[in-house]
């Protein structure tokens, strides 16, 4: 059996995850299949092996597996995994071959919802003020890359805006030889664009090669990516905006379905475990937006950075840009089409979703977070906003998650 993956029965289930632990999105479908496998009677056993895109599949002759749960790196990782007729969940497969197609349609798989990523990327970057967008591919041949460069691609064009695709054709180009070629192509870009990045490593190097080049971000290029790492975010200077995903209740679902195979319950034939961005958890990289007034941009991104702060006040904001609070309140209105109080409320809110979200901390403490100098106020200004209290919001977030 060396080299073969044994099927002979056991008392209880044995699981091969091939799924990299070095992505966030890797780590939170590992969670999500924990946290099934955790509310089982009989706990299921894993095999494991703590790395980045490329797990090897199981070689020892006597763990025998009961069911799978794998993306695919190689042709002979498909191949021998399909050979083997266990029960299989596949992550994000390539269907780019009619051979594929073929070979996958009756496997039950995940992948993540590319047009709905490239809609709320496109949306959150346009009201960034960008009106030239940028997608940079993760890697060569990378099929959810590509996915989410031809809808990003389609959606901004769509709109009548350009968009150009940076593809790194070489596989084996070092770090500083890729943040080279990287920054060459970012200085090359038309003014003020705003780049989407396939995966947060990918937009950490984006941010880097803007620093090679002299390009400030977000003054002069807006950076956004995808997985809402947060130490991969806040290592960034300056810290990443990302997009989170629901990727804990992917791996729950992929689990749930392996179990019902693993039984020998019939699962349809293809089913799809859709993984849709939840929300866009903006740091400083969109912070400000462009505008063609330098003072509004300054402005914004002096709201961004207070947030917290109980005691702001328009004319505080005023000072800082060096102007008198009714011209700037003037030139802000022309500019983005509503009031400076409107974007404070505005910016504020967004956090709060975004701590209720991703955090556990308590509504008074998130109220403070959020420059509210009382927790009860904060709750009405919620409801105001989104038709529900904090809470509620938190719990519902939680459970589409």
């Amino acid at each position: 059996m060396i080299g073969k993956i044994a099927k002979t029965p056991v008392d209880h289930f044995r699981v091969a995850l091939l799924i990299e632990t070095s992505h966030e999105f890797g780590r939170e479908v590992l969670r999500g299949i924990h946290d099934y496998e955790q509310a089982q009677v009989n706990p299921w056993a894993f095999y494991l092996q703590p790395d980045g895109m490329r797990q090897s599949v199981p070689k020892i002759g006597d763990w025998h597996c009961t069911g799978i749960i794998a993306r695919f790196f190689h042709a002979g990782t498909e191949k021998r995994l399909l050979e083997s007729r266990l029960p299989l969940v596949v992550i994000d497969p390539d269907f780019s071959t009619a051979s594929s197609v073929r070979a996958l349609r009756n496997i039950p798989y995940m992948t993540t919802d590319a047009d709905a990523i490239a809609e709320i990327a496109f949306r959150h970057l346009r009201a960034c003020g960008c009106q030239t967008f940028a997608f940079v591919h993760s890697r060569p041949k990378a099929p959810w890359s590509a996915a989410r460069a031809k809808a990003f691609h389609e959606r901004a064009t769509r709109e009548g805006f350009a968009c150009l695709i940076y593809d790194p054709r070489k596989k084996h180009r070092s770090w500083e030889q890729e943040i080279h070629h990287l920054g060459d192509w970012l200085a090359r870009l038309p003014e003020h664009p705003g780049v989407f990045a396939a995966v947060d490593q990918r937009g950490r190097q984006v941010i880097e090669a803007c620093r090679e080049q002299h390009l400030r971000v977000p003054d002069d290029v807006m950076v956004l990516s995808v997985d809402n790492d947060p130490l991969l975010c806040e290592l960034c200077e300056p810290p990443m905006s990302s997009i989170a995903l629901d990727a804990h209740r992917a791996g729950y679902e992929a689990a749930r379905m392996l179990d019902q195979m693993m039984r020998g319950h019939a699962v349809k034939p293809g089913t799809c475990i859709l993984v849709r961005p939840t929300h866009v958890s903006r740091r400083t990289s969109t912070a400000s937006g462009f505008a063609q007034d330098e003072v509004v941009a300054e402005a914004r991104r002096f709201i961004f950075d207070h947030l917290a702060d109980r005691s702001m006040q328009i004319s505080m904001i005023a000072d800082h840009c060096g102007i008198s609070r009714r011209l700037l309140e003037k030139r802000f209105h022309q500019a983005v089409g509503h009031t400076l109080l409107q974007e404070i409320t505005n910016m504020r809110m967004e956090r709060a979703r975004t701590l209720l979200r991703e955090t556990r901390e308590t509504i008074a403490s998130i109220s403070s977070s959020c420059g509210f100098n009382d927790p009860n106020y904060f709750t009405k200004a919620f409801r105001r906003h989104h038709a529900c209290s904090p809470q509620t919001y938190r719990t519902s977030s939680a459970a589409l998650a």
